[in-house]
């Protein structure tokens, strides 16, 4: 009974945060000062993370010499929020379409020019990577999440080709980002919160000169093993 009135509390707050935050974070985009808006939504991510009551640790310095593809482990609803509070530049990502039904989300992450993708539709999800390709052009580090769905046990699930083919045929370097605590936090299947530390690693960056030497299947195998070890699934080698 402790935790469902903890989590009802949380929700509560963290949906006010939500709302206020992000109309404030869409306003922000009308105006001339692009990067007034990727601060205000590290600024707006942290909030709600908090409100939440998720404790936040990174290790690792995301970098900004150049535009990234990076991909993370999806364990929860949060790893938006989680990825939004530790870019750096300006960003964007991949998203399943369904995230597109929520009002005041949609507008937000349209702004920021996120792709929406249709997971099930081969076609529709081949055109959706064009599109990513073309912001990384554009100078966006750009986000997948390379499972294609949150876990249903907390392990981390098999990996798909899209965003592999996406560092083909743009060149550019893969950045796995491992988010630990997050499934204990708010698994798929409840929507009770557990409030506690949430940390994320920033792994080493693959340059294109290394997985180009490599089959695309031993590229994501390589992406895989880091991540299993940022999320602390596996022992470091």
């Amino acid at each position: 009974m402790k935790q469902v009135l903890i989590s009802l509390f949380r929700w509560a707050f963290g949906y006010t945060i939500y709302v206020f935050c992000g109309t404030a974070l869409i306003i922000t985009t009308f105006l001339p000062i692009e990067n007034l808006r990727y601060r205000m939504a590290t600024f707006m991510s942290r909030a709600i993370l908090w409100a939440l009551g998720a404790r936040l640790r990174v290790e690792g310095v995301y970098p900004t010499d150049q535009p990234y593809i990076f991909m993370a482990n999806h364990a929860s609803f949060i790893d938006m929020f989680v990825l939004a509070a530790i870019m750096k530049g300006k960003y964007t990502g991949v998203m399943a379409e369904e995230q597109m039904k929520y009002l005041l989300w949609r507008t937000i992450i349209q702004r920021f020019q996120a792709i929406p993708i249709r997971r099930r539709d081969r076609e529709s999800a081949l055109a959706s990577i064009k599109i990513a390709e073309d912001r990384l052009q554009r100078g966006y580090q750009v986000g997948i999440l390379p499972e294609g769905t949150r876990t249903l046990d907390g392990k981390l699930g098999p990996l798909k080709k899209g965003g592999f083919h996406m560092a083909l045929n743009t060149g550019a370097p893969i950045l796995p980002i491992g988010i630990e605590g997050a499934f204990r936090f708010k698994p798929k299947t409840t929507w009770i919160l557990h409030p506690g530390p949430i940390t994320v690693r920033i792994g080493e960056p693959i340059s294109a000169d290394h997985y180009q030497k490599l089959s695309l299947e031993e590229a994501m195998e390589e992406v895989r093993q880091q991540l299993l070890v940022l999320t602390g699934e596996a022992p470091p080698a």
